[in-house]
C-alpha cells in the first residue's frame, strides 16, 4: 500500500500530519502476525476502536454536528491504521481474518468488546481510554518485535493515537466541563 492509498483514509486534523513508513517486513514471522492481530482485532484493537467510534458517532451526531464528524472521521483514521496492520499480518504470512490472538484465545472478534455507554461524557470518557490501552498495546508490541519497519509504523500509529486523545480531551471538556 503506497502513500498515495492512505490519502483515502487519511483526514487532516484527525491524523498526524507525518507520513507513514513503507509497509514492509524483514520477512515472514508468523509470531509478530499474531502479536499483530491483537492490534488488528482484538480485545483493544483498531476494529474495536471503528466499532465504538461508529456506534458512538451516530448519537453524538444528533447533539453537535462538530462531534459527530470528529467521531466518525477519526474511525477512518483507524480504518487506514487497520489497513495497513492488514497489509503488515499478510507480509509477515499471517491471514488478516477478524479476530485477535493472545488477547482473544485466537476467537473471532466480538461486540462485546465496545464499550457502549449511555452518556456523550461516559462515552468519551472511554474513547479516550481506549486511545490511551491502544497506545500502551503498541509500546508494548514495539518492545516485543525485533523488525525496525514494522517499529517504525507502529511509532507511527501511536502519533495518530495521541492526536485522538487531543481531540476526545477537547470535546470532553467543552461537552462535560464547560459552564
Amino acid at each position: 500500500m503506497s502513500e498515495a492509498n492512505h490519502g483515502m483514509h487519511k483526514r487532516e486534523g484527525y491524523s498526524d500530519p507525518s507520513p507513514y513508513p513503507e509497509i514492509k517486513v524483514q520477512g515472514p514471522n508468523i509470531h509478530y502476525a499474531e502479536l499483530l492481530m491483537d492490534d488488528y482485532a482484538g480485545v483493544v484493537s483498531e476494529f474495536t476502536a471503528i466499532s465504538q467510534y461508529i456506534y458512538h458517532h451516530f448519537f453524538f451526531k444528533d447533539i453537535d454536528q462538530q462531534l459527530g464528524e470528529l467521531l466518525e472521521n477519526v474511525s477512518i483514521t483507524e480504518m487506514l491504521h487497520m489497513e495497513i496492520l492488514a497489509e503488515l499480518i499478510k507480509k509477515l504470512g499471517g491471514n488478516p481474518v477478524i479476530r485477535g490472538s493472545y488477547s482473544t484465545a485466537g476467537k473471532f472478534w466480538t461486540g462485546n468488546y465496545i464499550y457502549y455507554g449511555t452518556n456523550l461524557c461516559e462515552q468519551l470518557k472511554a474513547d479516550i481510554n481506549a486511545e490511551y490501552k491502544a497506545i500502551e498495546e503498541y509500546q508494548k508490541h514495539i518492545r516485543s518485535i525485533a523488525d525496525p519497519y514494522i517499529q517504525a509504523i507502529l511509532y507511527r500509529i501511536i502519533l495518530d493515537e495521541k492526536v485522538h486523545i487531543r481531540l476526545f480531551n477537547q470535546a470532553l471538556a467543552k461537552f462535560c466541563y464547560s459552564l
